[in-house]
Formats: C-alpha cells, structure tokens, sequence
C-alpha cells in the first residue's frame, strides 16, 4: 500500500472513531477494489458508502445493478467485505461516511 492511501485509511480511522481492526480491513479492501475506478477523473463516478442506505447497497449489488461484471476482477470474499464495508457505513449506519476515496 504506498504511503498516501496508508495515510489516507489512518485519517479515515480517527475521524470514525473506534473503528475495528476488521472495519480498517474492510476499507482497505473497499479502496483497493473499487478505488481504483471510482474516484474523479476515473472510469466510473466517485462513490461513497453514505450514499446509499445499507439495504439498497445490497439490493444493487443482487440485482446486478453495477455497469461491469465484477466477478472476474472481485473475489467473493472480497465482494462480501466490500459489501459488509459499504452497510457499516451506510446513510442509515451509526458511522455513515462520505467522500473517502480520493480524489
């Protein structure tokens, strides 16, 4: 991981508070699969997990609503993480976050 997405996870960390080994994972994960194509001046628009509510995360991707086949370039365990990632950090979570992959 080079040292601007190291700091970047460490920033987000302390403005969630209390964030969990498994959730600092879980950003690295989200930010390393859907990072590198969702963010400005990529491939895709910038997301963000409190853009949706937790439930609507998961009927997107259940309805196979996301433009590209993720299956060849997400694992299933990654994809879980990912998924566990995005409704952790929902608008309707505890810990809703926004704006958390670079620009």
């Amino acid at each position: 991981m080079d040292k601007k997405l190291l700091i970047m996870v460490a920033a987000v960390c302390l403005v969630l508070g209390g964030v969990t080994c498994a959730s600092a994972s879980n950003l690295d994960t989200f930010l390393e699969k859907c990072g590198a194509c969702h963010k400005k001046s990529a491939q895709a628009a910038p997301i963000n997990p409190a853009d949706k509510a937790g439930v609507v995360w998961v009927k997107y991707f259940k309805r196979g609503r996301h433009p590209v086949d993720l299956s060849t370039s997400v694992s299933p365990d990654d994809m879980k993480t990912v998924l566990n990632f995005l409704q952790n950090h929902a608008a309707d979570s505890d810990h809703p976050v926004a704006a958390i992959i670079p620009k």
